[in-house]
């Protein structure tokens, strides 16, 4: 086990503890005092292998993290990591002697972990995306194979069965998207796919393992590591710099650069740390090891601590880009009047302050999702003389028989049906992320309510930016 866990340092720490290291050194230059906070506690979160757990408590519906983080990767690092830390434990308690109790305690601990994420998923997508026991299923699939002997398949069989693999791989890559109760049951397509790939492969390969033998492809599979790690902050500095959307070009010199920075960090880091070229015994590669985490985790504790005297933006770029750590929950009513599908229920809508129709004034009805949500605050300051009402749940289009999650739908059902009746607003707003694809729905939904209110406005889609808007405005001004 002690063997184990050094060749897990040798394969992870190394290259992780320089990419965080020249990380910290960059985003002075081009982060905002708030945005250097969380990427500093981000870095803390990665040295100790736990990045998940603290994304866990700060991300969410509206973290626009992904956009402005170049660390915010690691969480899947630190699910990884904390696979690895217990497995061998649970492995040791059988030993090499009970092969076949230790394969079925296996497969069981996938199907418990994995009918635990779908039913953390259903209930809050967001812990089930980062918590680990929700996604130790996805690594234990892959030991699932080491106690299961595949036969050698008919070359026929084998090619279909390769070929599909690929197939659910790369159908999940482009249809699998944020709107989804993912983890869940989807997670399962990508997993499986990639399970029977390795499955083929050990029982006679095919065409696609002959591919995926190539030298090209060996070489994108040896730097694979260091490419996780460089990807995502090379394409985050560059959008932080331009602050638009990359372009087709962009992206693949992007990968280009990548490519380079993984096989500079897997040449020169992964390499002489994995053969023993350095610290090539036990003890020193365990002390410097803890050494390289204690100065970094310093580094990123003083980064959180002095933000704003580190920040190289002006003064009045970082009032500006103080706008990025807004809480917008008591502006929006979260959890009352703006319901989180995915976290919060229909019982959690708060009848009574959202929708008590006022009989000495007009009544103004806001329904949608947060395109209408964000309405809210702005008529009630605007329109002091009416009673401005509110049913907005998230991803949650204001139309008859909408689809989403139950939330949605049930929240959807009521505002436009019984709670219209009751109302009969002067004014209902249907407000939302609007798609062309909606249009339909729209009309329909607008024959459908035409003599249930005074007047019924439709709104949006606001305005989106390829990054925050605050920030946006901070970068122009600096």
């Amino acid at each position: 086990i002690a063997g184990f866990y050094e060749r897990r340092i040798r394969r992870i720490f190394p290259a992780l503890l320089v990419s965080i290291a020249v990380v910290l050194c960059l985003v002075p230059w081009l982060l905002f005092p708030s945005e250097l906070k969380t990427t500093g506690m981000t870095a803390i979160a990665a040295v100790a292998s736990v990045a998940n757990l603290y994304l866990l408590t700060s991300a969410g519906y509206f973290a626009g993290d992904a956009d402005t983080q170049p660390l915010i990767h690691m969480w899947s690092l630190g699910v990884e990591e904390q696979f690895y830390l217990f497995f061998p434990l649970l492995l040791a308690l059988f030993g090499i002697h009970r092969l076949r109790a230790a394969g079925w305690a296996v497969l069981g601990l996938t199907a418990l972990t994995f009918m635990l994420c779908v039913v953390v998923t259903y209930l809050n997508r967001d812990f089930a995306y980062f918590f680990p026991l929700t996604r130790a299923w996805e690594l234990l699939i892959g030991a699932v194979l080491v106690f299961v002997s595949v036969p050698n398949l008919p070359r026929l069989v084998r090619e279909i069965a390769a070929f599909g693999a690929v197939a659910v791989i790369v159908a999940g890559a482009f249809k699998i998207h944020a709107g989804l109760y993912f983890p869940g049951f989807i997670a399962l397509a990508p997993c499986l796919g990639a399970a029977a790939l390795i499955a083929v492969g050990g029982a006679g390969g095919s065409m696609v393992s002959r591919v995926l033998s190539l030298p090209p492809m060996l070489f994108l599979g040896r730097i694979s590591y260091s490419l996780y790690l460089w990807h995502w902050p090379v394409f985050i500095s560059y959008r932080l710099v331009r602050g638009v959307e990359v372009t087709a070009p962009e992206a693949v010199a992007l990968v280009l650069v990548s490519v380079l920075a993984a096989y500079l960090s897997w040449r020169f880091v992964e390499q002489p740390f994995r053969e023993k070229q350095l610290l090539a015994g036990r003890v020193p590669l365990f002390k410097a090891a803890a050494a390289a985490c204690a100065v970094l985790i310093a580094t990123a504790a003083a980064l959180v601590t002095f933000a704003p005297s580190l920040s190289a933006s002006s003064a009045e770029a970082q009032r500006l880009a103080s706008y990025l750590s807004y809480d917008e929950a008591s502006t929006y009513r979260r959890g009352s009047c703006f319901l989180f599908g995915h976290t919060d229920s229909i019982d959690d809508f708060d009848v009574k302050r959202c929708m008590t129709a006022a009989h000495d004034r007009p009544n103004v009805l806001v329904v949608g999702d947060s395109h209408g949500a964000h309405l809210w605050p702005g008529l009630s300051a605007v329109l002091p003389q009416a009673n401005v009402l509110q049913a907005t749940s998230t991803g949650c289009k204001p139309v008859i028989g909408t689809r989403g999650e139950a939330t949605c739908r049930k929240l959807m059902s009521e505002a436009l049906g019984p709670s219209l009746d009751r109302i009969k607003p002067d004014i209902l707003i249907l407000s939302a992320r609007w798609l062309e694809t909606d249009l339909p729905d729209v009309q329909r939904t607008l024959e459908a309510l035409h003599d249930k209110a005074g007047r019924i406005v439709v709104f949006g889609p606001v305005p989106e930016y390829a990054m925050p808007l605050p920030r946006l405005l901070a970068q122009v001004v600096d």
